[in-house]
């Protein structure tokens, strides 16, 4: 797989570990125009205390899916698990031999296409699970963790269909197809988390930034562009412009009020059920 520029676009301008959503004790008393990079990066070392709290106790071995740049890892390594990651992504894999010269064994492969020397205690999915495909998804879970062992999901999931089409339905799997493969699997649900208020705040946050910052600058170099080269304008139109637009389109999930009218941002622990 290339490498993900816009993941490493992030990774270097944003300076978190984390590529995750941060998670707020008290989202209603958020102001989103006052948010800051700094607090938003505070939020995220919230979120992954909050996950990592899901952890049971009996749990040594993790296999950390779609592990990004290795802040999540790091902190599980902290509190004594022992980690080896998976990405399908060449820029991640660059950074964890570079983080931890070695010393975390990286897998990159797709985690649908991952053939596991040995098994788990647990699967830890902190928003890769909508980029694995449900059904071979579990599949390979069921190969992946041992018996009585877990698999823990943190991530997006659609709650409701209108077939209006609109992005929030085509950018998360369905909830209700995911839990049924997950049974058919193997793996119960033991325990869940509605997280969907504790994240809405840094959607809104990173929309204020957008509105703020963003659309201003895109519209000053339009009207300049239009002004004194008007040329080059039409130019960049044409060859970028539906590009720009499918893009500013999907600009759409950042609003919060359509992210709960469509989905639910939870937290999954299933355990596998002995098959002894």
């Amino acid at each position: 797989m290339p490498i993900d520029h816009v993941l490493k676009l992030y990774s270097q301008s944003i300076r978190s570990p984390y590529l995750h959503y941060g998670f707020w004790d008290d989202p209603g008393s958020i102001d989103p125009e006052q948010l800051t990079l700094d607090d938003m990066v505070k939020a995220q070392g919230r979120y992954i205390e909050h996950l990592a709290s899901f952890i049971p106790e009996e749990v040594k071995t993790i296999l950390d899916v779609g592990a990004g740049i290795g802040g999540n890892s790091s902190y599980l390594i902290s509190k004594g698990f022992e980690i080896e990651a998976l990405s399908p992504d060449e820029y991640q894999e660059t950074v964890f031999a570079e983080k931890y010269n070695g010393e975390v064994r990286f897998h990159r492969t797709k985690f649908e296409d991952f053939e596991s020397e040995k098994q788990y205690d647990l699967v830890f999915e902190s928003e890769s699970a909508c980029y694995i495909e449900i059904e071979s998804g579990w599949k390979t879970a069921q190969k992946t963790v041992r018996d009585g062992g877990y698999l823990l999901a943190s991530d997006y999931f659609l709650h409701r269909n209108d077939g209006s089409g609109d992005w929030h339905i085509k950018a998360s799997h369905d909830e209700k197809n995911y839990m049924k493969k997950a049974e058919e699997y193997g793996f119960k649900l033991i325990r869940e988390y509605d997280q969907t208020d504790n994240t809405m705040p840094t959607l809104d946050g990173a929309k204020a930034l957008m509105e703020r910052f963003i659309f201003p600058t895109v519209e000053f170099s339009s009207n300049y562009l239009d002004k004194n080269h008007p040329f080059i304008l039409k130019l960049i139109k044409k060859t970028f412009g539906k590009k720009v637009n499918d893009k500013m389109n999907q600009l759409s999930l950042l609003n919060s009020k359509d992210f709960k009218k469509y989905k639910r941002y939870m937290i999954f622990l299933f355990q596998k059920v002995d098959q002894s």
